[in-house]
């Protein structure tokens, strides 16, 4: 079984967006037109076997929160990969959509449930969520990744959703306002990064809440409801399928 991960057209290289029963092709040009785009410089585009459409074998594997998820199959494969989860194609027929969150595992609806919070997330959430008391969510998140590690090298619990929520929780501090951000003394380039308490506080309770929600079977249900309490006691809990 094979994914694609539709995240707009501003980066997607084929000449048809999925559907069901479509066959979607590689088109060069766009490829050679966004990293023009990027370099701000004309591109020779001289394919090899890291361009084309990526595909992933598990859906957990795709490196991003898509705005949708798509089974595909009858691949054209640019080139072989030993040992890899992924391919590059010129081609492949989309099959059916899936459910987006997928890419965060079986239990990515409870992830997408705290991703579509921290989206809209406002000044005074972030101070509540602040305000109550993360006295155990380090040993709890330590307690977790030590076990997923113990079988597992790379990702996380959740795929790649953590970054995603990192950026979704950025993106709502932005709407508040620049006061909330500041150099980063780490990197050489100036850049503003989020450096306000109350909303780092913020965002490692939607963190915690995404790894105790979306990866339940690492901890006991007692831990997993004190991992995420600061979140459930802001939010409440997800109204979501039992499994």
């Amino acid at each position: 079984m094979f994914y694609f991960a539709f995240d707009g057209a501003e980066h997607f290289y084929g000449d048809r967006e999925p559907a069901p029963g479509v066959r979607v092709s590689f088109v060069p040009d766009k490829l050679a037109v966004a990293r023009e785009r990027r370099t701000g410089r004309p591109v020779q585009l001289q394919l090899v076997h890291a361009d084309g459409m990526m595909v992933n074998e598990i859906a957990m594997d795709v490196a991003m929160w898509p705005s949708s998820l798509w089974r595909v199959t009858d691949l054209e494969r640019m080139g072989p990969w030993p040992q890899s989860r992924w391919v590059r194609c010129r081609a492949f027929t989309v099959v059916e959509q899936v459910p987006a969150w997928l890419a965060a595992g079986p239990h990515g609806d409870a992830v997408e449930w705290v991703m579509n919070r921290a989206r809209a997330l406002t000044a005074a959430q972030a101070e509540a969520l602040a305000a109550q008391s993360d006295e155990a969510e380090e040993a709890l998140n330590r307690t977790l990744w030590a076990r997923w590690l113990r079988e597992n090298t790379t990702c996380s619990p959740v795929g790649w959703a953590l970054t995603a929520l990192q950026e979704v929780v950025t993106e709502s501090a932005r709407r508040v306002g620049p006061h909330l951000f500041g150099p980063d003394e780490d990197d050489e380039v100036e850049i503003e990064v989020l450096d306000d308490p109350a909303w780092l506080r913020a965002w490692t309770a939607a963190y915690a809440a995404a790894l105790a929600l979306g990866a339940p079977g690492f901890l006991t249900p007692e831990e997993n409801a004190q991992l995420a309490h600061r979140w459930t006691t802001v939010f409440g809990t997800p109204d979501l399928p039992d499994r």
